[in-house]
């Protein structure tokens, strides 16, 4: 299942989560702000606390709202 690192107030976290829902993908959201275990999860999968992270192995991630890098990561 797909992780969604975001805080609270992020417009870019949001699309990235509407767009995962259009394409009914099912995925956990991680809220870094709300969670200090999910801050460090984040930090220590791209190295920084920039949202949104969004994986689906903890190696692999997509930075911010990327399309095609979310396509590419969901086979779609």
């Amino acid at each position: 299942m797909l992780k969604v690192y975001s805080i609270t107030t992020c417009p870019w976290c949001d699309k990235a989560k509407k767009y995962l829902k259009s394409k009914n993908v099912d995925y956990e959201e991680r809220n870094i702000e709300e969670n200090e275990e999910y801050a460090k999860e984040c930090l220590s999968i791209s190295g920084d606390t920039m949202v949104p992270v969004i994986t689906n192995d903890g190696v692999n991630y997509v930075v911010g709202f990327d399309k095609a890098k979310i396509d590419q990561m969901i086979g779609a």
